[in-house]
């Protein structure tokens, strides 16, 4: 008998750090060529008011001639390579947060000429020593000063980790990444991650994520400089003299050499892979942007909230419009959504307008009086506004089909017809404040007649027109089996018996375990709009694999639902079985505005089943459940031991988990086994539990569903719990080792309470 002992550790808890984060403003059009326009509203919180942070602004990709501003600093100190005062499209600062969040309220952006989006992203971390920060691509540089050959460089490199990210020897893919190294590295001769060392001449980034592109095919400055790629070779430079196969730069000012690898130079450290800081996935790092825009252009922007559990990169949105009453996508582009849950749709809008219904004037300054206007009827909030009917004639309007109107600078909006005889077409403005009559900018074609005024304007008249109402559309490459086994687990089927017991499963409760609407709504999983024990039931079934939720679909249509903001928090536990409770991965419809270019829009996520919100966007306006999984970062020592042992035996692989509750009550536990079905078979698995609980072992094709819950509130798992997972090898195997690993794990006690485990 072979015996392995797998030792693991493993923790399943979401970090959600100590509440940091920055804040962004919301979206807005600024003016061409305008210097000093408002761009605060960015915000930092939760850090320590005593700490040293390390912050950045940037401008991604801005149009040629957009800059930005701070017009306070005090208490700031620029890092090395920039300067607190001037215009800019990036600064680095450290400072404490108070001193920064003031510098963000006096930010003011410079647009140019040229139209185009204004990201603006801010960035900020406890500032790390030795480290330095590029705000344009959200990367770190950490320079080495000892000095390693290139091989030995490029090998430390990859050795090394920070905030979470795995280094690699620097790779140098811009002008401007090069004067960033330039401007804060000391060193001269500093290895970069370019080689010709397998083939002269051929010179190739040896790191990173460009690993692999080929920048230049021969030696000399320019010469097979491939177009499209960065180069800034010294003059004669390389030309191989003495077998030299490896880059550096600031050689002989800010240019680049080859050298021999026998070389001990100094060299930087890289940490990040992506290109937009935006997309950063450093650990205790926090950023967030927002787009503006230079000059009036149609935006609309989305924003996914599924709240802190779930990998918003794993999914991509479509955009829709109606078409002969159907929705329609509007190009075959799906749009990933960044790590914030956004995503830009402005290129995908169908811009075409269509007629809505009804007429709307608009005036010009003319020689007659064609229009007058009456007094203010306090009593009703209104004017009576006549047109003379002289202004129709050939336009083929009939005056009771206008229902909008534009009278110079003094009325933009709607307007309600009343009555007509043969001189005028009389309307109504509602409004509850007064017109500016005295303060209009076309005081020579408006008098004062004492008990009206009469207007000196000239009317034309056009159907009015709206954009096609769009939609949205979610996909993601996520298995929809294992992602949802994450999802709905022991503890929302656990807390759902708990709401639905008038008492208290035990005796001891007052029912009404769930804090807001939306646990209902996803509780209620057969949408009859009643939550009852059935409904706990279907739960345990999936939980036990008797009959999925869903029906085993892998379509993501079939989990969850999806609604705008305002109407994610109007849902209430008095009026949930009234609202909308479907699974759809479609939102329709959302309006483009008339009257804005910006276009925002919020939708909530949300999951049939997810009874605790572990996976769902929190309600601005409830609390959540204290069951919820968002409470672990507050449960201090409430975990669980769990020792996991993988052996052969005989003609099986057996995986045994024994669960030590510790000082726990617990009433369930649920683990996801996951193994590989092309060396495996999955034959059953064996439970020694007490307490009689509901033991599961769901086989979900590549992984294993296994726990016990118990719902009658007698006994509790105690030490003696144990799983044991049989398996049958296909073929001859020789060691058991990747082919289980254990990744979604749950856990509650009798309070209802979602438990860490810890597997050793």
């Amino acid at each position: 008998m072979k015996k392995l002992l797998v030792t693991l550790l493993f923790l399943l808890t979401t970090y959600l750090g100590f509440g940091q984060s920055v804040s962004a403003p919301d979206s807005k059009s600024f003016l061409q060529s305008t210097n000093g326009q408002d761009g605060s509203g960015f915000s930092l919180s939760g850090f320590s008011s005593t700490a040293t942070l390390l912050a950045s602004i940037s401008l991604v990709n801005p149009p040629t001639g957009t800059t930005f501003n701070l017009t306070t600093t005090t208490g700031l100190t620029a890092a090395s390579g920039f300067t607190l005062s001037g215009n800019k499209t990036r600064l680095v600062v450290t400072g404490t947060m108070a001193n920064i969040n003031t510098a963000l309220t006096s930010l003011k952006v410079n647009t140019g000429s040229i139209r185009g989006n204004v990201q603006l992203s801010v960035a900020a971390t406890v500032n790390p020593t030795g480290f330095f920060y590029n705000g344009v691509n959200g990367h770190f540089y950490r320079p080495i000063s000892q000095g390693a050959t290139y091989t030995n460089a490029r090998a430390a490199a990859l050795n090394t980790t920070f905030k979470g990210q795995t280094g690699y020897l620097v790779t140098i893919t811009s002008a401007d990444e090069d004067a960033f190294i330039f401007n804060n590295v000391p060193q001269s001769n500093i290895w970069f991650a370019l080689t010709d060392e397998v083939e002269e001449a051929r010179w190739t980034i040896d790191a990173g994520p460009e690993k692999g592109t080929l920048i230049k095919i021969n030696n000399g400055q320019t010469n097979g400089n491939i177009p499209g790629q960065y180069n800034n070779w010294a003059p004669g430079e390389p030309n191989n003299s003495g077998n030299e196969d490896y880059a550096v730069t600031k050689w002989n000012g800010s240019q680049w050499n080859d050298l021999p690898n026998h070389f001990s130079n100094p060299y930087v450290i890289e940490y990040g892979t992506w290109t937009n800081p935006d997309d950063a996935t450093f650990t205790e790092f926090y950023t967030n942007s927002v787009t503006h825009t230079n000059g009036e252009t149609l935006r609309a922007q989305f924003n996914f909230d599924f709240g802190t559990n779930i990998d918003e990169t794993k999914f991509a949105t479509t955009l829709l419009a109606q078409s002969n009453n159907q929705y329609l996508p509007t190009t075959n582009i799906n749009r990933t959504l960044n790590g914030l849950g956004r995503v830009d749709m402005t290129s995908d809008l169908d811009t075409v307008k269509i007629n809505t219904g009804g007429i709307r004037s608009i005036t010009s300054p003319g020689q007659a009086e064609w229009c007058v206007i009456y007094e203010y009827e306090a009593s009703n909030q209104r004017y009576r506004v006549g047109i003379d009917k002289r202004e129709f004639n050939g336009s083929g309007i009939s005056p009771n089909n206008v229902t909008s109107l534009k009278l110079f600078d003094l009325w933009d909006g709607n307007v309600t017809f009343d009555s007509e005889d043969i001189y005028w077409a009389n309307y109504w403005i509602y409004t509850p404040t007064q017109l500016n009559f005295s303060g209009s900018s076309f005081q020579s074609n408006i008098r004062n007649a004492g008990w009206f005024y009469g207007i000196a304007a000239e009317f034309s008249f056009s159907p009015i027109q709206s954009f096609k109402p769009h939609g949205i559309q979610l996909s993601t490459t996520n298995n929809m089996s294992s992602l949802y086994n994450s999802i709905v687990t022991v503890s929302d089927v656990f807390l759902a018996f708990k709401e639905v017991s008038n008492g208290g499963l035990f005796g001891n409760e007052s029912g009404l375990e769930f804090g807001n609407g939306i646990q209902f709504m996803n509780a209620d999983v057969d949408g009859n709009g009643m939550f009852n024990e059935m409904d706990t039931y279907k739960l345990l079934q999936h939980l036990t694999g008797v009959e999925t939720i869903g029906g085993g679909s892998t379509n993501l249509s079939d989990y969850i639902k999806l609604y705008t903001k305002s109407e994610y928090d109007a849902i209430t536990k008095t009026n949930w079985y009234t609202q909308t409770n479907v699974t759809r991965n479609q939102y329709t419809p959302l309006n483009l505005s008339n009257s804005t270019l910006l276009n925002n829009f919020t939708l909530n996520a949300t999951w049939i089943g997810d009874v605790n919100l572990s996976h769902s966007a929190q309600q601005s306006v409830s609390s959540v459940s204290s069951n919820s999984i968002r409470n672990m970062n507050n449960i201090g020592t409430n975990e669980i031991n769990v020792i996991i042992m993988s052996e052969i035996v005989g003609n099986n692989v057996i995986v045994t988990l024994s669960v030590d509750p510790l000082q726990q009550e617990l009433v369930g536990t649920q683990f996801q086994l996951n193994y590989d079905n092309a060396k495996l078979k999955f034959e059953k698995v064996e439970f020694a539990t007490k307490g009689n609980p509901t033991n599961f072992g769901t086989n979900r094709g590549n992984f294993i569903s296994i726990g016990s819950l118990i719902t009658n509130g007698n006994g509790a798992l105690d030490k003696t719990t144990e799983y044991k997972v049989l398996f049958t090898p296909i073929g001859s195997i020789n060691s058991i080792l990747g082919l289980t690993s254990i990744t979604n794990t749950d856990a509650v006690n009798k309070n209802g309470t979602q438990l860490k485990v810890k597997i050793n």
